[in-house]
């Protein structure tokens, strides 16, 4: 396994990431021996990240990772990564609710203490309750304000939100520097957070996010490289993961992006690469700003999957120049 820095944190953290969400679903609905085994393998294979937050599985998710880690003795090797989201009632005194939200976390995590703490809601111009957005300036006010008080605490080492949400309103709030990573969404169906787009993309538009985080010498952490799930260009879903999700970023839908990854084929068979999920890992791993990708396991079989193909290194020239043709995906080559 390579490993890359985790931008000015200086945390050097695997290529791969361990998604212990609920998409892939083994951290929340799989059984406790398989939560030993994809751990302990995935250590093995020297996967060091693990990304959990409170709404994975309704504690769930930290509750295992908690678990397993310490039955493994492996909390010194492991970095971690949860989240903090606030709710309409939590934005009266959001210092306090980001406190005890942390103190939750940390309780089911079993520890005193995590890597990175992260902003879980979406980041808007203007607040929407009905998609749990917040605005700019309550992230730049009052939440960056709590997220700083557990940092003094000792309760985290450092700070990062979730890249989704209105893009000015991302860009902006990467600019600010009060953050030392972000959750960029970016994968092959849309890559706007690390390629310019060409005119007319259907899907939103992240403007190269990726680019002016890591400008700012913020980590970055790719997710949604399957576009839950849609990437592997299958209706199948394996007996643990979610059901598909029918609404990911404004323009786009889970069929739109399961049809769309249906085009990629040509570029697989052209590539000679073994599926559109080696192309997704591939895909974003060829983006040297990004520190390391998130993957939402659903057995100990996809974590080596993931781990093999992120092994074989970034995708060449030609792969990028195919893709750049493929219909209304096309995006522009550099």
């Amino acid at each position: 396994m390579e490993y890359r820095t985790l931008g000015r944190t200086g945390i050097e953290v695997s290529l791969i990431g361990f998604g212990c969400g609920g998409q892939g679903g083994l951290m929340v609905r799989g059984e406790p021996a398989e939560q030993v085994r994809a751990v302990e393998r995935a250590i093995e294979l020297g996967v060091t990240y693990f990304d959990t937050a409170p709404m994975y599985g309704n504690g769930l998710s930290e509750t295992n990772l908690g678990r397993v880690l310490a039955e493994l003795d492996a909390n010194l090797v492991a970095t971690i990564g949860t989240k903090v989201r606030l709710t309409p009632d939590d934005m009266a005194d959001p210092v306090a609710a980001v406190r005890r939200s942390v103190e939750g976390s940390l309780s089911r995590l079993g520890r005193d203490w995590v890597d990175l703490l992260q902003l879980h809601n979406p980041v808007a111009l203007r607040k929407n309750e009905a998609e749990g957005a917040i605005s700019i300036e309550d992230a730049v006010g009052p939440v960056i304000e709590g997220m700083r008080a557990v940092r003094n605490a000792g309760l985290t080492r450092f700070l990062g939100f979730t890249g989704l949400g209105d893009p000015e309103a991302l860009l902006a709030l990467a600019n600010t520097g009060l953050f030392d990573t972000v959750q960029a969404y970016f994968n092959v169906i849309n890559p706007s957070a690390g390629h310019p787009v060409k005119k007319g993309f259907p899907g939103q538009d992240f403007g190269l996010l990726i680019d002016r985080a890591a400008g700012k010498r913020m980590g970055v952490l790719a997710i949604r490289i399957m576009a839950a799930g849609a990437v592997t260009g299958s209706d199948e879903r394996h007996p643990i993961a979610a059901t598909s999700s029918g609404y990911l970023t404004p323009g786009t839908t889970y069929e739109t992006d399961l049809a769309d990854t249906r085009e990629l084929m040509q570029v697989i068979e052209r590539a000679g690469l073994r599926s559109t999920a080696e192309l997704a890992v591939r895909f974003a791993l060829s983006k040297p700003e990004v520190s390391t990708v998130l993957i939402g396991f659903s057995d100990t079989k996809q974590l080596e999957e993931g781990v093999r193909w992120a092994n074989d290194g970034p995708l060449g020239p030609d792969v990028f120049r195919a893709l750049s043709e493929v219909g209304h995906l096309a995006y522009s080559y550099q």
